[in-house]
């Protein structure tokens, strides 16, 4: 069996980013029926009054919306347009149920009325629209499941490609990416003492004990004493 060596598989992924498909308004339209070449949008898909180029435009109109990027990506798209066609067709299917359910409650009353509500016709076959109800709601259920899976594959593919791309400008600084730090807020002004404040009397320093206040003589420290006559006359005993 044949295997591509990894240049050649290279070089047909480079290749394969060059094909942007039609371009012209002839081209495009003649594409968007290239979706029913698929089982998913055969022939037999369409029935009643469908029609082969309503499911074409409904296809061509998801791909070029949501643009999958490989096989995984493509098979949920193609759930999304398989799901939201057969919503459509129970549309239709519960319209024509409506007008049955009408018919049938007038033939059942036609000897007593000629008119039908809608609660009459619900009423005639009420187990049939319960059913389609419950077809309804799988469908949804299966279509928003399938949408959000493309939507987390969409995402990795776009994170991958992000990591993949160098700079533009390697010698460039990086910026920051963290936020800047918010700026302190402003502190309050502190208030002026004012005149009458009693920080602004200047204060008289006490006088110290040692100094005599202003004004008064310093007072005279006490003259020593002389001795009395009887100490004079006293002479030691070791005198000579």
């Amino acid at each position: 069996m044949f295997q591509s060596t990894p240049k050649q598989a290279a070089a047909s992924r480079a290749n394969s980013q060059k094909s942007t498909g039609p371009r012209s308004t002839a081209g495009k339209a003649k594409s968007r029926f290239n979706a029913l070449k698929h089982g998913i949008y055969a022939v037999h898909q369409i029935m009643f009054d469908e029609t082969p180029e309503d499911l074409a435009e409904l296809s061509a109109e998801y791909h070029e919306h949501h643009n999958p990027a490989d096989s995984d990506q493509r098979f949920l798209v193609d759930t999304l347009v398989h799901y939201e066609w057969r919503i459509r067709r129970i549309r239709r299917v519960e319209a024509a149920l409506w007008q049955t359910a009408s018919n049938t409650f007038l033939v059942k009353n036609i000897e007593t009325t000629s008119t039908c509500t809608s609660g009459d016709a619900f009423a005639t076959d009420s187990s049939t629209f319960e059913r389609l109800q419950r077809v309804a709601n799988a469908c949804e259920r299966v279509y928003y499941r399938a949408h959000q899976e493309l939507e987390r594959l969409q995402a990795q593919t776009q994170a991958k490609v992000g990591q993949a791309l160098p700079p533009a400008n390697p010698g460039a600084p990086q910026s920051d990416p963290s936020p800047a730090e918010p700026a302190p807020p402003p502190q309050p002004e502190q208030a002026k003492p004012t005149s009458s404040s009693p920080a602004s009397i200047p204060q008289k320093p006490e006088p110290s004990p040692s100094t005599p206040p202003s004004g008064q003589p310093a007072s005279a420290s006490p003259a020593p004493t002389e001795p009395s006559t009887a100490d004079r006359d006293q002479k030691p005993p070791n005198a000579a």
